[in-house]
């Protein structure tokens, strides 16, 4: 499957590439705006993964979904980082999870303008285009920490910020680079230690989260009991020379 399923991400990385005509619609919330390109992404991934593995489901961000079942699943979103697509700031991703017993057992983060491909199967480590990676040791003093703004929900941007600026306080510096795939792609590669957001979907974070914890690093949901692909929450991941610090620090935000 591995081969198979790389060169479907690929393939839907060519439709990002080779789009002419963008058109942008708004969806519900603050900011949140979908393309054409999304749509046709999703539907090139929603044919070929059911064909990859006839029987499973797909939840993907541009539809009505259903309930997530232990059934195997597929999560997608195809084009994290729509508002940097529209801008040609070339820094999205497709992302693409496989779920089974509604635990991630494949995560895919194609970023399809540098051409990485990040890889991870359960139990199996993490990948950069076939060559292992593994999450940084770098302590939180020296650190780098990735972050969002949760921008499609207004009334986290003062708390994602404030978040933001402790970290900038006390870590080596803060980044935003507006895809949630990327950036926990990045914790795994070791080339930031931290990543946090105070709301994200499923599709932002399945594959991510597999990524980092097979690269060795740590992901959480804080504020639930235990982690749960089928909720929109907060999301926290690092490194573990840097996790319990991240944890603590940013336990005040969701108390």
């Amino acid at each position: 499957m591995k081969q198979a399923l790389q060169s479907i991400v690929r393939r839907a990385g060519e439709i990002i590439l080779k789009a002419e005509s963008i058109r942008v619609e708004q969806k519900e919330g603050h900011a949140n705006f979908v393309t054409n390109v999304d749509k046709e992404v999703q539907r090139f991934l929603m044919d070929e993964l059911q064909r990859l593995l006839p029987g499973s489901h797909v939840i993907g961000e541009e539809q009505e979904n259903a309930p997530l079942t232990d059934a195997p699943t597929w999560v997608i979103d195809p084009l994290d980082g729509t508002t940097n697509f529209i801008h040609n700031a070339r820094f999205s991703a497709i992302s693409v999870a496989l779920l089974k017993d509604r635990r991630p057992v494949v995560g895919v983060v194609y970023q399809p303008y540098t051409q990485e491909l990040f890889y991870a199967e359960k139990d199996n480590g993490a990948l950069l285009n076939d060559q292992p990676i593994h999450v940084s040791h770098t302590s939180m003093d020296q650190a780098l920490i990735g972050f969002g703004t949760s921008p499609y929900d207004a009334e986290l941007a003062e708390k994602s910020l404030q978040a933001a600026l402790t970290f900038l306080r006390r870590a080596a510096d803060i980044r935003r680079g507006g895809s949630a795939a990327l950036d926990l792609a990045y914790v795994a590669a070791g080339r930031q230690e931290v990543y946090f957001e105070w709301k994200l979907r499923p599709w932002d974070y399945a594959a991510g989260s597999l990524l980092v914890e097979e690269a060795g690093g740590c992901f959480a949901m804080p504020g639930l009991a235990a982690v749960d692909y089928a909720q929109s929450c907060a999301v926290l991941a690092a490194n573990a020379v840097c996790m319990k610090t991240a944890e603590e620090w940013l336990r005040p935000f969701w108390a």
